[in-house]
């Protein structure tokens, strides 16, 4: 089947006019393959650049997209990143189409907040879109209180929380190599580091010796990917999200008042099933109090696979 590439990047360009309009970002979804023709690819804008993710083979359709593009936006870069599973060289899937990657953009910025950005990442370059009103309620919530980033990749959530005034953000994740990414949003951001506000760390290892220390947050981040990491320190086999594991360690940190948010990125549950199972996880310790969902880059309000996120108290 051939794919008007053209046709389907314009009307989704102008079915987004009010994110291309809007002054407090400048990155979102340009266009969702699948809800809008194309599955397998999606292409998103951070600032002047452009990322065509695919993950079918549409080499040939590229300079189609890239000149669709063009025609919408004056991108200064395009990128192209085919997913792994094409079983391409990485030279043969990721690559500029239109600019040099030398000239892509360091840093996007939403609701004043500054988050660096990676062009030639294989996976996401720095900010997740759809987290995008989680990032806001954060900025909201967070005034005061103590902050835990679990999974915290980018940091991109813990920087949302402390650019909300919280008193500290502390970012655990597996990966040494992401501290400078951090670093330069923070840098950016004008905060100060900090000694302690990035762990480098296994959860299911840091997770029990801050339990048994007496550790106490009033706010934590609950952002485990699709499949969680197998563990040496997991007395368990971790499947999916893991929540019900991470969840009884959570509940056990957070202070009475405090509330813990969790993003749901796998759609094998329901969304009331994924939250009875939160509560039932906690020890009937939280209650449900707030739940959204990913915004306008989905210009149909059915399509039902979006990020799903919820807020919960401790009692």
């Amino acid at each position: 089947m051939t794919i008007k590439w053209q046709d389907l990047i314009e009307k989704a360009w102008n079915d987004r006019k009010v994110l291309n309009e809007s002054d407090e970002f400048d990155s979102w979804r340009v266009f969702h393959g699948y809800t809008e023709g194309a599955p397998g690819v999606v292409i998103e804008k951070f600032g002047t650049m452009a990322l065509v993710e695919f993950k079918d083979d549409i080499r040939e359709d590229l300079d189609v997209i890239k000149d669709a593009l063009l025609q919408c936006f004056p991108f200064t870069l395009i990128m192209a990143k085919g997913d792994q599973t094409l079983g391409l060289r990485l030279k043969n899937r990721m690559f500029s189409l239109h600019g040099d990657i030398a000239d892509a953009p360091e840093f996007t910025k939403e609701y004043g907040v500054y988050y660096s950005l990676l062009a030639d990442t294989m996976h996401n370059c720095g900010l997740y879109l759809d987290a995008r009103p989680v990032r806001k309620w954060l900025a909201n919530n967070s005034e005061g209180r103590r902050v835990l980033n679990l999974f915290s990749f980018t940091g991109s959530l813990g920087i949302a929380a402390l650019k909300g005034n919280a008193k500290a953000a502390i970012h655990l994740d597996r990966s040494k190599a992401l501290l400078p990414r951090i670093e330069k949003s923070y840098e950016k951001n004008a905060m100060d580091f900090g000694s302690r506000s990035f762990i480098k760390g296994d959860i299911y290892k840091h997770l029990p010796k801050a339990i048994k220390s007496g550790q106490q947050f009033e706010g934590i981040i609950l952002d485990p990917p699709p499949t969680v990491y197998k563990s040496p320190y997991a007395e368990h086999q971790p499947k999916g999200q893991d929540f019900s594991k991470l969840v009884s360690m959570c509940s056990k940190l957070l202070s009475q008042g405090g509330w813990l948010i969790c993003l749901f990125h796998r759609y094998d549950a329901t969304w009331d099933e994924s939250d009875a199972e939160i509560i039932e996880s906690s020890g009937h310790t939280l209650k449900m109090t707030e739940r959204f969902t990913s915004e306008c880059d989905f210009p149909d309000d059915n399509v039902d696979r979006k990020l799903r996120v919820t807020v919960f108290e401790k009692i």
